[in-house]
């Protein structure tokens, strides 16, 4: 059921917004609509194609589980952050952000691009996975919506360009893939950091809030529920870090460390070639991390790279 604060409407997704999924915030204004995020489903799209003249989407980030029923409203404008603007309708560029580069050779590049003309949920077409879009917005400025002031607060490390809509005179913050999930913290990609991915998470905090709206699952929370699930939250990646450290003590080799069920269990991603390249990525993002930190885990990140044949150049991915 859908929860409404003022003009603002928070669309939860089909499937309880897992993904493909996720919960979007509708600004009702007299005369048209905002919509932020596009990732809510058909039942979603169609509500909101009948009760609302939806002119404006702003997209939060460029993952597809957040835009592809953009192209669904044709007659409205579609803006994303900066970092993204370019990405996001060039599918090369996307496969780099995703660190497809960095973990897949040629030819399984190739047959994972053909696989985005038509992306598919359960046997359904949900559409491209690149997107062509209006133009972008700047971070950390008040934007008007539908007659509403919003900020799109910078929020790195789940991706580049990730950001978080604050709408301070109602009082909510829509965290997004900041989501209170019991997977935890999303990382996974080129250009994520799991360090920045902290900073940001603690930065909500730091606002003014009633209400933080996650992008999957539970979608609303009340600030002090919100800050003790964060806290828990976060500390989903310190006991990977632990696991990791404890695999590589006990002499377990870089190819049987992504086999200890760290992020993915092994059923799952040996049936999800993305599912593997999250793991493989997230995997050696921790060793960095590690190495940052003052740890000696040189040696065992090089053989960890050589082993899966990671190419270093697209590891990390910065839009520059």
């Amino acid at each position: 059921m859908n929860e409404k604060i003022g003009p603002i409407e928070i669309i939860m997704g089909d499937n309880k917004s897992r993904v493909p999924f996720s919960t979007s915030l509708l600004i009702a204004g007299q005369e048209h609509s905002t919509l932020i995020d596009c990732g809510a489903g058909q039942t979603a799209f169609e509500y909101m194609k009948k009760e609302h003249r939806v002119m404006q989407i702003y997209l939060t980030h460029h993952h597809f589980d957040h835009i592809w029923g953009a192209h669904l409203f044709p007659e409205a404008e579609k803006l994303i952050n900066h970092n993204d603007v370019n990405k996001i309708s060039d599918i090369n560029e996307i496969g780099k952000a995703m660190g497809i580069y960095a973990v897949f050779r040629k030819e399984e590049i190739e047959k994972w691009i053909e696989s985005q003309q038509n992306k598919k949920w359960q046997g359904k077409v949900l559409g491209k996975r690149t997107l062509d879009v209006t133009g972008s917005y700047r971070y950390d400025e008040e934007i008007e919506m539908s007659g509403v002031k919003v900020s799109m607060i910078h929020a790195p490390g789940h991706s580049e360009g990730f950001c978080c809509p604050y709408i301070p005179d109602y009082g909510i913050l829509l965290v997004g893939d900041i989501d209170l999930t019991t997977f935890g913290p999303f990382y996974g990609d080129a250009d994520s950091n799991i360090d920045q991915f902290i900073e940001s998470a603690k930065k909500t905090l730091e606002f003014d809030v009633k209400y933080y709206v996650t992008s999957h699952q539970k979608g609303m929370y009340l600030k002090k529920e919100y800050k003790h699930q964060l806290e828990k939250y976060l500390l989903i990646i310190e006991r990977r870090e632990k696991k990791i450290k404890q695999a590589i003590h006990k002499g377990d080799s870089p190819q049987q460390l992504v086999q200890q069920d760290i992020f993915y269990y092994k059923k799952q991603y040996e049936r999800n070639l993305i599912f593997m390249k999250n793991e493989i990525l997230s995997i050696a993002k921790h060793l960095k991390r590690l190495i940052d930190h003052g740890e000696p885990y040189e040696d065992y990140y090089e053989e960890f790279i050589t082993a899966h044949n990671l190419n270093r150049k697209y590891m990390e991915y910065s839009s520059g």
